[in-house]
């Protein structure tokens, strides 16, 4: 066959028709451009030394390109190809990218492919920044293509993929390494991450991506966070020092997305309002499995597995719709033997300000939860060994171990557990087996409990609790307090030595809108008389300033007793009196009326020693009398007629009273027989902090006076 020579081809392309008919001129200048290519190769020796074609713009449904030119011409190697675009837009992009340049200096072919095996491109704008890359092009047919690109700077990092095209389908290999994160911000959505924050991180990407045409089918990634620092404009939401890993796989299917994820973060401190938590020496570990249905936007978590050891063990499956941000179902087990580091990072932060918030406990738990719409229908836990302790003093439980057992249906769910020992406000108790009966929205109590104390013991035959987990709590019991020694309870909060007993029946008490009421009464068997509590009241028992009101009655007590008990000073006769609309906010006396004085029929001896007239004079005026600067020093002992005390509190201040005098004042001893000694008090009004300085400084032994 003859030999033709073209030195030089010019051919340019106006595209004015539609897309599709701009695809379909595309595919005309490729099956051009390289049947002109086979043409100068072939056995018919024509010589081809410059060829290029030029068009303003092609553009499919996805993607369009603007000032395009393609150039082929001959080199000392063979032949070579130059493709430039002024501009170019893909649906997956998020800008355009300008002035792309794309060489190669030897295209190689094989049977009818042709390979480009050292290219090179170079990008001048785009949303990544100037680009220069090696690039790896093989071009089986129009049907089967694969591109390598190396060298690609994003976000600070290297970044390489491998795209490969078997039409429709194709695959994308992408690595990233050590990407800025605070530079890739910028070209990810605005709801990834809220702008206002502070983010700071390194990240690495493996990636392998699948799919059809431009629909996604499968993913593989694999992500590495490095120094991860963030913190919102609040400081609600902080991170220090982060590191960790994220494998995601997943597929899509008829109905949506097939797939699993796992999270590794194993370095770093993290502070989510109002949880805190230290990666250091306890990486935390989160696997989940699932399906996303689409057209429900509902995510459906078959397994997911988070392990925080040894805090916690989490095991479980939900269903979440994903619009409202809402679990429509969830069926959770959990697990620790370290309920110490559980309490300290997960309940005491959601306890604060409540009674719960100071405790000190050990042990373990183990059991299940199961929501439905947001909301708990099922609660299951096994208690193992569990020891609280109330670092404010309040109470203690050792050795609490048992069967918690609750639901929302209308099957009664039972739950027993035990108690080794305990106290109280300091006092001891015994053993504790307590067995409930769990209902939809309360609990009652199976049989009697019996607390044993004191030397007694506490018998509460009854507890009916409603509203527990919706509107406002109510519960009822009753309980009988049989011979509680008041030597013991003296023990137990280091005062003098009572003795005595304390009884009581209390049928029935009741608790509603934070108010704790008493019927019945205490009764109190003391200093050879009675005490009876009446009209008890205790509101928000539970809170750091709970109120108490009460008014009780005390008949036939001895002085003597009493006297000799605390050291006040030896005082010989009976003792009666009362005590109405007393008031205690955070067991400090705000309001009361009181009166003790000597029984009108008292049959006792009547006699009082020099310190105690002392220490009653200084209640009333302030200071002692110091008989023993005076003749009367010489008699130990003096009779009197009548004791009388009244006292009434107001707020901060506090009226004083007792047996009126002729001469204005009044008396709180008055005297009897010679040589005779009267106390009599001048100031009636006095506010209630200087009472209760003159009640610390007064001589009593043996008890300290708060």
């Amino acid at each position: 066959m003859g030999k033709y020579q073209f030195h030089k081809v010019r051919l340019r392309i106006s595209n004015r028709s539609s897309r599709q008919t701009g695809l379909n001129n595309l595919k005309k200048l490729a099956y051009l451009v390289f049947g002109l290519y086979l043409l100068c190769i072939s056995r018919t020796a024509v010589s081809l030394s410059d060829f290029s074609i030029r068009t303003d713009n092609l553009s499919s449904d996805e993607w369009s390109a603007e000032g395009i030119h393609l150039n082929l011409h001959q080199t000392a190697e063979g032949l070579g190809l130059q493709l430039t675009l002024s501009e170019f837009n893909h649906q997956a992009l998020v800008g355009s990218v300008k002035g792309i340049d794309f060489r190669c200096a030897e295209v190689q072919q094989v049977n009818h492919s042709y390979f480009c095996p050292q290219g090179y491109l170079s990008i001048a704008e785009s949303p990544y920044g100037g680009q220069q890359a090696n690039v790896e092009l093989n071009y089986i047919d129009s049907e089967h293509i694969e591109i390598k690109l190396d060298g690609l700077i994003i976000a600070q990092g290297g970044v390489s993929f491998d795209l490969k095209i078997t039409k429709p389908n194709w695959q994308l290999n992408l690595n990233g390494s050590e990407l800025n994160f605070d530079k890739l911000r910028a070209l990810l959505p605005r709801e990834v991450v809220p702008q206002s924050w502070d983010v700071s991180a390194s990240i690495s990407v493996k990636a392998k991506l699948s799919g059809s045409t431009s629909t996604l089918q499968q993913a593989d990634v694999s992500v590495e966070i490095k120094q991860l620092n963030y913190a919102d404009e609040e400081g609600l939401q902080v991170a220090e020092d982060g590191s960790g890993k994220v494998h995601i796989q997943t597929e899509k299917r008829n109905r949506g997305w097939f797939g699993s994820a796992r999270l590794l973060l194993d370095q770093g401190q993290y502070y989510s309002d109002p949880y805190y938590i230290d990666l250091t020496d306890a990486p935390l570990h989160l696997k989940l499995k699932g399906d996303w249905i689409t057209a429900l936007n509902q995510l459906q978590l078959k397994q997911a597995d988070l392990q925080w050891l040894p805090t916690v063990d989490l095991k479980g499956s939900a269903q979440i719709d994903l619009t409202e941000l809402a679990v429509q179902r969830a069926n959770i087990q959990f697990g620790t033997d370290h309920l110490d580091q559980l309490y300290q990072t997960v309940i005491q932060p959601m306890v604060i300000g409540s009674m719960a918030d100071e405790l000190e406990i050990t042990g373990g738990i183990e059991g299940e939860i199961e929501l439905v719409d947001g909301e708990v229908v099922r609660f299951r836990s096994e208690l193992k060994s569990i020891d609280v302790d109330d670092l404010r003093g309040v109470f203690a439980l050792n050795d609490l171990h048992g069967l918690l057992a609750w639901s929302n249906r209308e099957i009664a769910q039972t739950s027993q557990f035990n108690v080794k020992t305990g106290h109280l406000y300091q006092i001891p108790h015994g053993p504790l087996s307590v067995n409930l009966q769990a209902l939809p929205n309360g609990i009652s109590l199976l049989k009697p409990l019996d607390i044993q104390l004191l030397g007694g013991h506490i018998t509460i035959d009854r507890l009916e609790a409603k509203n527990l987990f919706q509107g406002s709590p109510e519960w009822e019991t009753g309980a009988e307090v049989i011979n509680l020694s008041l030597e013991e309870l003296s023990t137990a909060f280091d005062w003098p030595t009572l003795s005595g007993e304390l009884n009581g029946k209390l049928p029935r008490m009741h608790y509603l809108d934070e108010s704790l009421d008493f019927d019945g009464a205490l009764q109190v068997d003391v200093f050879g008389g009675q005490v009876k509590v009446e009209e008890l009241k205790i509101k928000q028992p539970l809170s750091r300033v709970p109120e108490l009101f009460a008014s009780a009655d005390m008949n036939g007590l001895d002085l003597e007793q009493i006297t000799r008990t605390f050291s006040f000073g030896h005082i010989e006769g009976g003792l009666e009196g009362w005590i109405n609309g007393l008031h205690l906010l955070n067991w400090e006396p705000v309001a009361f009326q009181a009166q003790f004085n000597s029984p009108e029929d008292d049959d006792l001896p009547h006699r009082i020693s020099q310190r105690a007239v002392d220490n009653l004079t200084s209640i009333g005026n302030g200071m002692g009398g110091s008989l023993q600067n005076t003749f009367l020093g010489i008699f130990k002992e003096f009779r009197y007629n009548r004791i009388e005390l009244q006292a009434n509190l107001d707020g901060d201040l506090a009226e004083l009273g007792g047996i009126d005098h002729p001469n204005g004042g009044y008396y709180l001893v008055k005297g009897a027989g010679l040589p005779r000694i009267d106390v009599i008090a001048r100031n009636r009004r006095v506010a209630w902090k200087t009472l209760v300085e003159r009640l610390k400084n007064i001589r009593v032994e043996g008890m300290k006076v708060q």
